[in-house]
């Protein structure tokens, strides 16, 4: 960072969170976490009840034979670890699963969490909100590279001047800053609504908080994690075809399924991150354009990695359908 603005914190600056927003963030996480499996333990237990036509025998202290048809040896239930599912009482069919409800269900709703920590921490104030600060971080750290880019007289401007005149920015000014400075259309139409986005109401806010996200995430996060992402995903594959293996081969008892969830459970949470990383990243045209465009110059303005080919993930899935057969 070269700009001296004036109001201008510098993007080193931004970078660091300090403890009230790394301690509110956590905290949201954890409480946030307790209170979406506490919903979710009684929806699944509906479930098995209303839709299976079972029994779940999840009572503290009690003891459950494992085997319906046999009266030993008995197992213990509890209502967050160990539940005994009838399927199909009194039915010929009758089958009793073991299995653990909160390991099935913590990823989805550890995800969950996430998802409403982030949302909440954005739309905090910037002093204890943990994701305002990096949306307002990229937002500096774009304006000061259009000001590096575009040649201006930085005694001419303060930040809050700044703000204003991107906020009266229309498409014209837009197609004419982006030839002006080498940056694309796209990534000027982000910081504008990302702009509109910090000094809208509450209220706007959060019906678009998507618009101040997605200058975070297409900046920064999928540039610095997409290597990371696409490798958990290669990851979470290699376990569920390990645990799929072990269940074909009878190692894991079809009465007790929760090492199979679990693993099914990581790799649809580690494909759902995927894929939004995937929306929120730049188009091929579009990085090779802006590339092509600042060729000449010592420093690219933005990076970009590889997520990985289609044809790589097509291959990973067709390994893992092969394996559940």
């Amino acid at each position: 960072m070269v700009t001296n603005l004036k109001g201008h914190k510098s993007y080193f600056e931004l970078a660091e969170h300090n403890t009230t927003q790394v301690f509110v963030f956590i905290c949201l996480c954890a409480g946030l976490l307790v209170l979406v499996i506490s919903f979710f333990l009684p929806v699944l237990q509906y479930f098995f009840v209303s839709f299976l036509n079972g029994k779940v025998h999840n009572e503290s202290g009690v003891y459950v034979p494992f085997s319906p048809d046999s009266q030993e040896p008995k197992m213990g239930v509890t209502y967050l670890f160990s539940w005994a599912v009838d399927i199909y009482k009194n039915k010929t069919v009758e089958t009793r699963y073991w299995f653990n409800p909160t390991v099935t269900i913590f990823l989805q709703s550890l995800m969950i969490s996430l998802v409403l920590a982030i949302t909440i921490t954005s739309l905090l104030p910037e002093k204890l909100g943990y994701m305002r600060q990096k949306i307002e971080r990229e937002i500096i750290n774009t304006i000061d590279k259009i000001i590096q880019k575009g040649n201006y007289n930085v005694a001419d401007y303060d930040l809050d001047t700044f703000f204003k005149e991107i906020l009266l920015w229309n498409l014209k000014s837009i197609q004419e800053k982006s030839e002006e400075t080498g940056i694309s259309q796209e990534d000027l139409k982000v910081l504008h609504k990302a702009v509109k986005w910090k000094y809208g109401s509450f209220i706007y806010r959060l019906i678009h908080i998507n618009d101040g996200l997605r200058i975070y995430m297409r900046f920064y996060f999928t540039v610095q994690y997409s290597n990371a992402i696409l490798g958990f995903v290669y990851i979470g594959a290699a376990i569920l075809i390990i645990i799929i293996g072990m269940r074909g081969l009878k190692f894991i008892p079809p009465t007790q399924p929760s090492a199979v969830l679990f693993a099914l459970s990581l790799e649809f949470s580690l494909l759902i991150t995927y894929a939004v990383t995937l929306m929120y990243s730049k188009i091929e045209d579009e990085h090779s354009s802006e590339m092509g465009s600042n060729s000449k110059q010592p420093e690219q303005l933005y990076l970009n990695k590889d997520f990985g080919s289609n044809k790589d993930i097509e291959n990973l899935l067709r390994v893992f359908i092969h394996k559940r057969k």
